[in-house]
């Protein structure tokens, strides 16, 4: 009986042992987790990249819908064929910066394009969807799906005739030392460069035949180093950023004082009486990477962007990569949360920049979608 008894109290121990051996038991969980940790990881970036595409396709859609109709409006007797070319060109274009960012991205648009009557005046209405699909994660395609599909749609419309918006704009840009340093593999600088003609590729869609737009730039590092003035063809602000170097410190107050009494000037508006007969609308685009070297360069460009705000301006700004003193002036400056672009990467600077053409170039155009 005893001998039975000391049987079951060993066999019990026993259990209880294996039950308290907590390393076998991790090994155990951990060889059954790993799997399922690198496929919730291969399932999040799916998802992000997903999401990523469509808003990169949404944005391509809507400048090619925005450029087709402003070219219908503006060139008699341009074509069809020729119309929906120019937009699958044109939206390919913009889907061709963004093809490093995915795997094996491809496209297939469909563009529709009719013309309508309001009041009398011929409006060109583009409507534009697209498919955009990618190849999933290895990951992914070891469970049985090969790639993602995200639809997206944008509508345009612009009307002939004396509808045409006109408008200056002043770029005020940072080209400091930080403005050299490397960002996702670029330096900053290059990145501003392809941002900036990002913008200027819009305004020379609304405008091809230089009537309404005029542009200019201004550069600043510690204090403002060069300008382009204001002028009919984007290419002349093209030339002036593309040269521009990276050194020294920052303050932003010469540099937006210029670009506030370009605007604003009465010979400016003159410019557009003689050439289009219209009073123009007036933007400045305010960028940095980094803070004011002085509180007191922050006081005196808040003073005024206030100013320039005041006079009917509207201030378009964008941080890149910024830190918070930065920040705050700049999403002070801006006319509305709206127009402030906290852009953290390169690829958010240049969208930021595209944005900001599209929603200029409405001037003479409106999105309808």
């Amino acid at each position: 009986m005893k001998a039975g008894l000391a049987m079951a109290g060993s066999t019990k121990k026993r259990f209880l042992e294996l039950f308290e051996n907590n390393s076998g038991n991790f090994a155990i969980m951990a060889a059954l987790s790993v799997p399922l940790v690198f496929i919730a990881a291969s399932l999040a970036v799916d998802t992000t990249n997903a999401m990523s595409m469509k808003t990169r396709l949404q944005n391509a859609v809507d400048s090619a819908a925005l450029a087709t109709s402003t070219r219908l409006a503006q060139e008699e007797g341009l074509g069809l064929d020729d119309a929906k070319a120019f937009a699958v060109t044109f939206l390919q274009g913009q889907i061709d910066e963004d093809m490093s960012a995915f795997t094996d991205l491809s496209i297939k648009p469909t563009i529709n394009i009719t013309a309508l009557e309001d009041n009398g005046i011929k409006v060109w209405r583009v409507a534009i969807s697209s498919v955009g699909t990618q190849t999933l994660t290895p990951m992914a395609r070891l469970m049985g799906r090969e790639s993602v599909s995200v639809d997206v749609f944008g509508q345009s419309e612009s009307a002939s005739g004396k509808t045409q918006g006109a408008f200056s704009m002043a770029l005020v840009l940072d080209r400091s030392g930080s403005m050299g340093w490397d960002l996702d593999g670029q330096r900053k600088i290059d990145v501003l460069k392809a941002a900036v003609g990002g913008l200027l590729d819009q305004i020379e869609a609304a405008d091809p035949s230089h009537n309404y737009v005029r542009i200019g730039a201004a550069s600043y590092s510690t204090y403002m180093t060069g300008s382009q003035k204001l002028h009919w063809r984007p290419s002349k602000t093209r030339d002036f950023v593309n040269a521009l170097p990276a050194s020294g410190g920052t303050d932003s107050t010469e540099a937006f004082g210029w670009a506030y009494t370009s605007v604003t000037a009465a010979k400016e508006a003159r410019q557009h009486e003689r050439k289009n007969q219209q009073e123009p609308q007036r933007f400045i685009v305010f960028m940095t990477d980094g803070d004011n070297n002085y509180n007191s360069a922050d006081s005196s460009t808040r003073i005024l962007c206030d100013e320039a705000k005041n006079d009917g301006v509207e201030i378009y700004s964008v941080a890149f990569a910024a830190p918070s003193g930065g920040k705050k002036l700049l999403s002070y400056c801006a006319s509305s949360s709206a127009h402030f672009f906290d852009a953290q990467s390169s690829a958010d600077l240049i969208a930021a920049f595209k944005s900001i053409g599209e929603k200029t170039s409405q001037v003479a155009s409106r999105l309808t979608h």
